[in-house]
């Protein structure tokens, strides 16, 4: 059993130590063969750092690491002079230090290369060093740069920050167009596309494959993948968990499968796939690894209604918006790997994408983290209440959901309680989805909306909410509005909840249908 590369990134110790690796470099012969200028952006954690270093190895010519691989079959590999950039590398928070680090890291690669080279100006250096490079070498130069947009995404909440990081790059960028005849190939990539726009506005002849179909299985890893190349890692994890195959495969797709960029092509996410199989434990992998705090500040700045993370659909153009003072929080969801794309829905020859968490783990996680940050609990004592509510909504122990429901809400520090019905509705969804639970909001009858359906394989839920009013009002509205209706042909028990809530006091009343 070959090893797994958890947090392994770089190709040639990969190949070289024989660890797990699954072929993507078809993905780069085509791309070699197809363009001169990528783009891609895929969320973190997902392969792109692999991914150039994999170009790098390609075009360094080093066939003994590709021997049995595609690329390696064809024997046409490249045999350029390659320069990487990788941002992560660099200090971002202060601009004047990121031009430093940024020059201090070319000025060190060129020597590396023999060369040297005389500017303090980093757009300047970085012509310098191509031309330098490509007549040393007598070849053109590839030019292969990761995490392109951390000076500006690290900055978000600080946009002053941003927006000068923002300049730097657009300058050290803008200087690629003079240098065509001196270029064999370059490839970009990074977690965000709104900064692109902006960033490359010097640079009109990048193509951008982060929504091609023909590339949508470039990072991460298909089911086909996963099942032709872990079969030895399933059988260790049936050992551990007691889980037959069918079973372990399900919960396996359920808690990491799901992320698209075609909304075909599902994808599991590779470092969560690995760090499952190194352990066999069910846990939120990916997620632990950071979630950006500029995130949790925009959702609570704009207020954002998580009622909406369902049906939600963005637009191409909402994508690529390149105003740092009006992001849409959907496309940095979807950019960061929270929202992915369920269907691509064309009309009149425009796009526009409906979008949904992708799994469990992403859901779980997301919601924890979002009713701690709106409520100041502990994500430990979260989850364990969360659980409770999926063991007495299963039970149907109205009493156990109510007193753990009071006992969530009770933990809301003053300062952060919001005397509103739009808060308690999210938290409560919230709770829901933590719990593992997929609660329809907002769900259109004939005759009205029901606030909130739960499904059991046994029964069904019927919610409605109120604020500072009486429960029996709640479930009056529901028989008033005959909103079971739509659900009598299931054959399953119809329980009805009326929920009211205030600072003061949290009631509930249910009752179970009957139409006698």
């Amino acid at each position: 059993m070959k090893k797994l590369p958890l947090g392994i990134q770089t190709f040639s110790q990969l190949i070289e130590e024989e660890m797990l690796y699954i072929d993507k470099t078809m993905y780069v012969q085509k791309l070699v063969q197809s363009y001169k200028y990528v783009f891609l952006s895929r969320p973190r954690r997902f392969g792109k750092s692999l991914l150039i270093s994999t170009m790098m190895e390609f075009f360094n010519g080093n066939k003994a690491l590709f021997e049995g691989l595609t690329a390696g079959k064809s024997g046409n590999l490249g045999d350029n002079p390659v320069i990487r950039i990788d941002f992560s590398r660099f200090s971002t928070t202060d601009s004047s230090e990121f031009v430093r680090t940024l020059l201090n890291s070319l000025r060190s690669d060129s020597e590396t290369e023999g060369l040297r080279i005389n500017s303090d100006l980093t757009g300047e250096f970085l012509v310098k060093y191509v031309i330098a490079l490509s007549e040393k070498s007598g070849k053109r130069v590839v030019i292969l740069i990761d995490e392109y947009d951390k000076p500006i995404v690290d900055n978000l909440d600080d946009l002053p920050t941003a927006e000068a990081n923002r300049e730097i790059l657009r300058n050290f960028y803008g200087v690629i167009k003079s240098l065509d005849e001196y270029i064999e190939f370059m490839f970009i990539t990074g977690v965000s596309k709104f900064a692109k726009v902006s960033v490359f506005s010097g640079l009109n002849q990048i193509s951008d494959i982060t929504l091609d179909e023909e590339y949508a299985g470039i990072c991460g890893y298909t089911q086909e993948e996963l099942d032709s190349n872990f079969g030895e890692y399933f059988k260790r994890s049936i050992e551990k968990t007691g889980l037959p195959m069918h079973e372990l495969t399900e919960r396996i797709k359920q808690w990491y499968n799901g992320y698209s960029w075609d909304g075909k092509t599902r994808l599991y996410n590779p470092y969560a796939i690995l760090s499952f199989f190194s352990l066999s434990r069910f846990r939120n992998y990916w997620f632990e690894t950071g979630t950006p705090d500029y995130l949790l500040k925009l959702i609570k700045r704009e207020k954002y209604d998580l009622n909406t993370f369902d049906n939600l659909e963005i637009s191409s153009v909402a994508l690529n918006s390149e105003e740092l003072q009006n992001i849409d929080i959907k496309s940095i969801l979807f950019q960061t790997g929270y929202l992915t794309i369920d269907e691509v829905v064309v009309m009149y020859g425009m796009e526009k994408f409906k979008l949904r968490v992708p799994n469990y783990e992403v859901q779980n996680s997301l919601y924890t983290l979002l009713f701690a940050n709106l409520t100041g609990q502990k994500s430990g004592d979260i989850n364990k209440d969360s659980f409770d509510i999926v063991y007495y909504l299963d039970k149907e122990d109205i009493e156990g959901f109510i007193t753990t429901l009071k006992s969530m809400f009770a933990q809301i520090p003053s300062n952060l309680y919001m005397d509103e019905e739009k808060y308690f509705h999210s938290l409560f969804i919230m709770m829901m989805y933590m719990s593992g639970i997929r609660m329809e909001t907002e769900v259109n009858t004939n005759i009205g909306r029901i606030d909130g359906v739960i499904e059991f394989s046994d029964k069904i839920y019927l919610l409605e909410f109120k604020f500072k009013s009486d429960p029996g009002l709640a479930i009056n509205q529901i028989m008033r509005k005959r909103y079971y209706e739509k659900y009598l042909k299931s054959g399953k028990k119809i329980i009805l909840v009326g929920a009211t809530f205030s600072r003061e006091e949290i009631l509930v009343k249910s009752e179970l249908l009957s139409l006698n």
